[in-house]
């Protein structure tokens, strides 16, 4: 028996589907139609600005991602959504990024924002069948948790689909209204439960998209590679994810906020904005909470933190104690990740005072002999900060019995200004999703080494291996061997991790 819902929905399809050509592309999401777009040679349809979950505003705002169910009908699907509440943080980073090598600083302008931004964007094959599975990729943007968006330069996913996958990218709450926990909340962590309703939601929805269900790669960068590290720890993620490429990240690995201590800085929150409850602080504009929060977290930061009704345990706690959601690994760093950010008058001797016991420094400053001052205090910061957690997290995963890859990005432009830049935080973008703007000084080795970064990623997401067809051999992870990481320039080759040396003078590992 056919419902009058049904027959309602389909004559909405019917009679919206005048106003559009029949080749358009379109995404079959329950009675919804998505209407999307095709490349500049149609191999590629988009879809732009999905929604996945309720928007999270009025009472919603501060509640665990909420299904959303679209109305019947066509949709437009041809434009992104504004992004998730911040400030300028992310236009800022790339301003100076672009003006680092010369470039227009203006060229990059900054987003719409809005509490209403739990949308994502699909990137597929347009010669995907009915029955294609396709891997899925899912990237989960950086931006410290204070800022990024879900269609930054670097992350559209045109050409990266062009390898026959599907390539999503998804929004996620930010600063205080996607980290913040409060006494008179049940629930923290919003921005980790956004990414796990649009798990839920890819899943669901894998075969309309023409991706395989039971293989999807999470991947992210900085932040984003953070948070994907906890959703290894989140119960409620268990079986929403395959493999995990984490690039970049590594610092709340093993430390994970304390729930008293996100308490406490919700608290802060509520006093600095004269609110005395959740429900007068719901009533408040966004700027407000954002202006105040910037203040009050100004030291902590917003990364995610232990809360037992969510985020149990610490990545690192969860992986050892065999407690995590099993996932391949595909992890690495880049050479200079700190080195853009260093300031004049700093010093390798005064950050070794500060962080270093007495009885270590001997042996750190052994491993870091020819280098100049800005690299020793690049290579100590880096190292501490991405390189050493993020080879913690292999050697854990390796042990668990799970396929494990190391990488080691250390391609640095041609040019004066790139040579300042060095390989910097968030350089391997453009080569994985082979995004390089016209300010980049890119060569025929960029475009080579492009062309080898994104097979290794598909094959990974693909089979759980990188290695492929005229590829240089990348060796599985293991602490046991010397030659386990791969070197990612204009020479690919299997090398000893430049700071495994450092990282075991610094932990013992």
């Amino acid at each position: 028996m056919i419902s009058v819902r049904a027959i309602a929905g389909s004559l909405l399809i019917y009679l919206a589907g005048i106003a559009y050509a029949a080749d358009t592309p379109n995404l079959m999401i329950g009675e919804a139609q998505y209407l999307g777009s095709e490349n500049y040679d149609g191999t590629v349809h988009t879809f732009l600005g999905v929604p996945f979950a309720a928007p999270p505003i009025g009472e919603l705002r501060w509640r665990a991602a909420q299904p959303y169910v679209a109305a019947a009908g066509q949709h437009k699907a041809d434009s992104f959504a504004p992004a998730c509440y911040q400030g300028d943080h992310i236009t800022r980073w790339y301003q100076d990024v672009i003006a680092g090598f010369g470039g227009d600083p203006n060229s990059i302008i900054a987003p719409d924002v809005s509490e209403d931004c739990l949308y994502l964007n699909v990137w597929r094959p347009s010669n995907v069948s009915q029955t294609a599975s396709l891997p899925i990729i899912v990237y989960v943007h950086g931006g410290s948790n204070r800022g990024g968006w879900s269609w930054e330069p670097n992350y559209l996913g045109e050409n990266l689909a062009r390898q026959q996958a599907v390539v999503i990218t998804v929004a996620y709450r930010l600063g205080p209204f996607g980290f913040m926990a409060h006494p008179q909340l049940e629930e923290s962590n919003f921005g980790l439960t956004d990414l796990v309703m649009a798990l839920n939601w890819i899943k669901e929805y894998s075969g309309q998209l023409g991706g395989d269900s039971e293989n999807i790669t999470l991947m992210g960068e900085s932040s984003g590679a953070s948070n994907i590290s906890h959703l290894i720890a989140m119960p409620s993620a268990a079986g929403l994810f395959n493999r995990v490429i984490h690039q970049s990240a590594g610092w709340a690995l093993q430390e994970s906020v304390s729930h008293d201590d996100a308490l406490s800085l919700g608290r802060a929150l509520g006093e600095a904005t004269g609110s005395a409850s959740i429900m007068a602080m719901r009533k408040l504009s966004p700027l407000t909470i954002d202006t105040a929060a910037q203040e009050v977290y100004a030291e902590a930061g917003f990364d995610p933190h232990l809360d037992l009704s969510i985020l149990p345990y610490t990545p690192l706690e969860a992986v050892i104690n065999k407690r995590a959601n099993p996932v391949d690994l595909l992890i690495g760093s880049n050479a200079d990740e700190w080195k853009m950010y260093l300031g004049p008058d700093e010093s390798s001797n005064e950050w070794l005072a500060q962080n270093v016991g007495v009885s270590r420094i001997n042996a750190v400053t052994g491993t870091l002999e020819g280098l100049d001052e800005a690299s020793k205090l690049d290579r100590l910061i880096t190292s501490v900060n991405y390189t050493c957690p993020s080879l913690r997290l292999a050697d854990e995963t390796a042990n668990t019995g799970a396929r494990t890859w190391v990488y080691y990005f250390s391609r640095r432009r041609e040019g004066e200004k790139a040579a300042q830049m060095g390989a910097y935080h968030g350089a391997e973008l453009p080569y994985v999703f082979d995004t390089h703007d016209t300010w980049l000084p890119t060569n025929a080795d960029d475009r080579s080494l492009t062309q080898s970064m994104m097979r290794y990623w598909v094959n990974f997401a693909r089979y759980g291996d990188p290695n492929g067809k005229n590829l240089v051999a990348w060796p599985v992870f293991s602490s046991e061997s010397d030659l386990n990481t791969l070197r990612l320039d204009t020479q690919i080759e299997a090398i000893v991790h430049p700071s495994a040396p450092l990282c075991k003078a610094l932990f013992d590992r």
